[in-house]
């Protein structure tokens, strides 16, 4: 007679073959030299998100090549294109829209989930309005290439709730503030991870708690 928890186990397996876990990884591919996973020039050199999409088709041959459903796309793909005294990477998004669609529809042929997590310098919950407006900025460039792919709900951008400035109650009320500014396009891809340094998982559910943000 099979031990109860053998036979448990064995359910949940035949269940999750339906519906298996994907594996993935973000950014940086290891297992194969000389894939880039952006255009890294400096401005000078006119870098461009075009250059950065041919790469991620590299980067989806390999994940294709093994079996790999779930990537990370690098914050870094489109160049300066927020950067406020660069005006002239402004517009690169809207001129690979249909670059971006391609890669999209790839993506989904792949049953593969792309998302972002946008850079250690994106605070909502900053003291400094500037930095908050970048960081808005910067958020909506990321899900304006989202949608540019068509892809669904589960292409998410993933952010930490930022510092604590001293107090993480009140660096916790000033992050549910600026969420109430952000696009619903922002907040419909917006989900908020926890970290290990300063807001854990429970100060975050908090946050959830007040505003919906997915977790």
């Amino acid at each position: 007679m099979k031990h109860p928890r053998s036979r448990s186990a064995a359910k949940k397996q035949r269940e999750t073959r339906g519906n298996p876990l994907k594996l993935g990884f973000a950014v940086k591919v290891l297992g194969a030299a000389g894939l880039k996973s952006n255009d890294s020039r400096r401005w000078q050199q006119g870098p461009h998100l075009r250059v950065s999409l041919k790469y991620l088709h590299k980067i989806l041959d390999y994940l294709e090549a093994n079996g790999i459903r779930m990537y990370r796309m690098s914050s870094d793909i489109a160049p300066y294109v927020t950067h406020p005294d660069m005006p002239q990477f402004h517009g690169m998004i809207e001129e690979c829209a249909e670059e971006l669609k391609a890669l999209g529809k790839r993506a989904r042929t792949l049953g593969l989930r792309l998302s972002f997590h946008p850079s250690q310098f994106i605070v909502l919950n900053s003291p400094d309005p500037v930095l908050v407006q970048k960081s808005i900025a910067d958020l909506a460039a990321q899900t304006q290439m989202l949608d540019l792919m068509e892809l669904g709900p589960e292409a998410v951008l993933v952010v930490h709730a930022g510092g604590t400035y001293g107090d993480i109650d009140t660096g916790s009320v000033r992050w549910i503030e600026t969420y109430k500014l952000l696009a619903p396009a922002i907040r419909r891809r917006l989900v908020l991870e926890n970290d290990d340094l300063r807001y854990s998982a429970s100060d975050v559910l908090k946050i959830h708690e007040a505003t919906g943000v997915p977790l």
